[in-house]
């Protein structure tokens, strides 16, 4: 490893606590302070110009291994969460990437898909390590890669319940995630047969489901790959049209989701009557999105693996 080449110091810090060891010597090898603690919604960054190299730690990653987010003291424990790395930096590049390729050439490399809300292309390449991930995106003026991004691989979150939050804000997740598991959007071996045949009698309720079956999540890796992109469009307000999502639903048959309502308001109980009245929308957005009259903005299905 040269003077420049920071990969190994990287994918040896990604995933550890700003404090451990890894963590220290990266930062000191990109010439700057340790990393400071970070806070929700905020996320500390380290760089350097002059390497091509911005590293970036969070106190929140989407990812099984680090949930929940949790203080140490007073600080949140903080993670090496991403790197983005630049044409200009002189380390170790991934096994088959190189910042010369074209689109054609990326395309017949790696995985090529449309991404973001700015309809990014975006190529995945193989993981570096076990728990991470990489992704490169096109700058399409130049038809070359703009950045490659290297971090801590996460799942799309479409439902969580939070230690220490009130489950009755998350009524209307714990139905959604009912109608997921009655419906076959779950993964086959996400749920026991115990937890499945009470749920289809309806000896729990659908938040009861989502907080204790599902242990407060549903996420990307909780449902069939071939309904991942629904889901996330249609919890997380990634759809067009918009308001075919689940708080405007939730809102066109509730009022309101209990998430919004202000304090004293009448809140959505976790009952099946309730749930009766709002399972019939989820299974119109679904048979929409089958028919695309709806669609992702952020993840592009449709042709998003054809080269352009």
């Amino acid at each position: 490893m040269t003077a420049t080449d920071l990969t190994d110091l990287l994918l040896d810090a990604l995933g550890k606590r700003i404090d451990d060891p890894a963590a220290v010597a990266l930062a000191q090898a990109l010439g700057s302070k340790p990393f400071k603690n970070a806070t929700p919604g905020n996320t500390v960054h380290l760089g350097s110009r002059k390497l091509g190299i911005e590293v970036a730690a969070s106190m929140q990653i989407d990812n099984r291994a680090f949930f929940p987010p949790r203080k140490d003291g007073r600080s949140w424990v903080t993670w090496v969460s991403h790197a983005f790395v630049y044409p200009n930096y002189r380390g170790a590049l991934p096994d088959g990437f190189d910042w010369s390729l074209d689109d054609a050439a990326l395309s017949a490399r790696f995985r090529r898909r449309v991404e973001g809300g700015l309809e990014e292309v975006r190529y995945t390449l193989p993981p570096p390590r076990e728990g991470l991930r990489a992704k490169a995106t096109l700058d399409e003026d130049d038809n070359r890669p703009r950045h490659l991004l290297l971090a801590v691989a996460e799942e799309a979150d479409y439902a969580t319940v939070y230690p220490g939050a009130d489950p009755a804000h998350s009524v209307e997740d714990g139905f959604f995630a009912a109608w997921c598991a009655l419906h076959g959007v779950l993964r086959e071996d996400r749920l026991g047969a115990d937890a499945l045949a009470a749920l289809r009698e309806r000896r729990i309720t659908p938040l009861a489901l989502l907080c204790d079956a599902l242990g407060g999540l549903l996420w990307e890796n909780d449902v069939r790959p071939e309904h991942a992109a629904f889901c996330h469009a249609y919890a997380k307000r990634l759809m067009e049209p918009d308001e075919a999502s689940a708080l405007y639903d939730a809102q066109a048959v509730f009022g309101d989701s209990n998430a919004w309502r202000k304090a004293g308001e009448a809140m959505t109980q976790d009952r099946w009557d309730e749930y009766d009245r709002i399972a019939p929308r989820y299974a119109q957005r679904w048979q929409q999105w089958r028919d695309g009259e709806i669609r992702s903005i952020v993840d592009h299905p449709h042709g998003a693996d054809a080269t352009s």
